[in-house]
């Protein structure tokens, strides 16, 4: 195990965004060769189950790191704040109401890899949506969330060329 208490600040993140940025390679990788070897399995309810556990199994282990405090939609944008699409995003969280919060990626990083590597787009729809569901209601099992867009529907008119895809989050009344 890594001396971290030894470490300075800066040496704990730097070494802990690496290793970030290696696990959401490898992340890509995997699904790549899933692609490439089973695609029938890609889309399918199994392998969507297996994002939404992710997704809750992340929201658990970051109990630890949340202001036990917070309540409501503030609870849920904390847990957001701490999460990978942080990590590696740009996540904007703007409050659409009391109940209601919206989710954007500004000029993601799956995108710029997928034209990189040769792809129109990085479909993010279905295991996106399973995945912030299962971290969602790992912290709240009534919270819902809603794909508003994603790739690779067609872009909105209005909706900013940075914007790469939106979500919008509620709970219900107390």
């Amino acid at each position: 195990m890594f001396q971290i208490q030894d470490w300075s600040k800066q040496q704990v993140h730097d070494v802990m965004q690496e290793l970030l940025y290696s696990l959401n390679y490898m992340w890509f990788l995997m699904e790549d060769w899933i692609k490439q070897q089973c695609p029938e399995k890609l889309d399918t309810e199994e392998f969507h189950q297996l994002s939404e556990a992710f997704g809750s199994y992340e929201a658990k282990r970051l109990e630890k790191t949340i202001d036990p405090a917070a309540k409501g939609l503030d609870r849920l944008a904390a847990f957001l704040k701490h999460s990978h699409w942080c990590a590696f995003e740009d996540i904007d969280l703007t409050r659409l109401s009391e109940r209601e919060l919206l989710m954007q990626t500004r000029n993601c990083t799956a995108q710029k890899a997928a034209r990189k590597w040769g792809m129109d787009c990085y479909d993010c729809s279905q295991t996106g949506l399973r995945l912030r569901r299962g971290f969602l209601r790992q912290i709240n099992p009534e919270a819902a969330v809603q794909r508003i867009y994603t790739p690779p529907e067609p872009r909105p008119e209005n909706l900013p060329e940075e914007i790469s895809c939106q979500w919008k989050i509620s709970i219900p009344q107390p």
